[in-house]
């Protein structure tokens, strides 16, 4: 188990689905010293699944109550959003923006049972201010932050319960949030505060992320922060308080004689200690694409390595699976391993994945592409708390 909202109880189903769509526009706008963007995001999707929770039925993890094994739902959400900059002279300017979310889940709800019929809320999301003067950038609010590519730090909110939508997920933004940013050239750094929602525990993470990118080479990045818990009782299955999180990583890696290749890797521990448990966990993955760039759709394969510790033993006070925290998602085959190994089961923790990939362009706005997953736990020995 990661998440702390999450019941310690297995639940496996085939979900299959059946129409999902998302679109997305953007207007952008300059009046003399102000420029700004307009966006609308939108999406919708129809599922149907079967054989939840290994034929038991769909568990409401509110009530408790058992529901059927095949369930079909669907999810609705609209996400329009404006950001601002007003420049007061050509080395400052002042900045805000904000987005809304209006979401709705029907049906059966999602087999997990995060999610019922009538679930959904129309909320703000974002709602930030700040400035930029020179080569600083100050923000605080609500706002979204992405480390890399998502492997440990990009989504704040796990759109569960009453908020509806746990599989569409479209809110992403953390709360009670500052980040001061440096960039000049090719190196850009943060420090930052993050505070997630409650069912991602309510922790907030606070430390430091720098990036140097070598043009037409590699961008390398490392990152520090430390965890704090903002209510025991919602971690109460996985402990957070007092990890200390550190994270290397090459990303767009070239390599010489053979452009169509890009890898990409990252490795993180976990450790430090807080309220009598001990942190030793570990993640890293290696992969790369191949772009054949002169065949028909512009094909691109991948293949992708990760590793995610699990813990042999819980009854000591040391806690060596891995917590995945804030993972992004920011397409099929990055941080969201498998539609339902990722949403349901082991979450990013105490498992090693082989995923293979294939994508092509059908047209200049449509890709279509195939991914194929091999998993096995990395600790053969677990326990319900896993």
């Amino acid at each position: 188990m990661i998440h702390p909202e999450r019941p310690l109880r297995r639940v496996c189903f085939l979900a299959l689905p059946l129409f999902s769509a998302v679109a997305h526009a953007g207007y952008q706008f300059e009046d003399g010293d102000l420029k700004g963007e307009l966006t609308l995001l939108g999406g919708a999707a129809v599922i149907d699944s079967h054989n939840a929770n290994f034929g038991l039925g769909r568990v409401d993890l509110r009530t408790g109550e058992v529901g059927k094994q095949n369930n079909s739902w669907q999810e609705y959400y609209v996400k329009p959003g404006l950001t601002l900059e007003y420049k007061v002279n050509p080395d400052f300017s002042v900045l805000a923006g904000g987005s809304f979310v209006a979401s709705s889940t029907q049906g059966d709800g999602d087999p997990g049972g995060y999610t019922r019929a009538g679930d959904g809320s129309s909320a703000i999301e974002e709602a930030f201010t700040g400035f930029r003067a020179g080569d600083w950038k100050l923000t605080a609010g609500r706002q979204n932050y992405t480390v890399g590519n998502g492997f440990i730090v990009m989504d704040g909110n796990l759109d569960s319960f009453g908020e509806g939508d746990y599989w569409s997920g479209p809110r992403t933004a953390f709360r009670d949030s500052a980040i001061l940013g440096w960039q000049h050239e090719g190196i850009s750094a943060q420090a930052f505060s993050l505070r997630t929602d409650d069912h991602l525990g309510d922790v907030r993470m606070s430390g430091a992320n720098l990036d140097y990118t070598v043009p037409g080479t590699a961008t390398l990045g490392a990152m520090a922060f430390k965890v704090k818990s903002l209510d025991d009782d919602l971690n109460q299955v996985v402990a957070r308080d007092g990890m200390q999180v550190y994270n290397l990583r090459a990303l767009n890696v070239k390599v010489p004689g053979a452009t169509a290749l890009t890898l990409n890797g990252e490795y993180a521990i976990e450790r430090g200690s807080g309220k009598g448990v001990t942190y030793d966990a570990d993640a890293w993955y290696l992969g790369g694409d191949y772009s054949f760039d002169s065949l028909p759709m512009q094909p691109v394969f991948g293949y992708r390595y990760a590793s995610f510790s699990g813990d042999s033993d819980l009854s000591d006070n040391k806690q060596k699976s891995w917590d995945p925290l804030s993972k992004g998602f920011t397409e099929w085959g990055t941080w969201l391993i498998g539609d339902v190994v990722g949403n349901y089961l082991l979450y990013n923790s105490n498992e090693d994945v082989h995923t293979w990939r294939l994508k092509g362009h059908v047209t200049d706005t449509v890709t279509a592409g195939a991914l194929y997953y091999q998993f096995s736990l990395n600790e053969k020995i677990i326990s319900d708390r896993q």
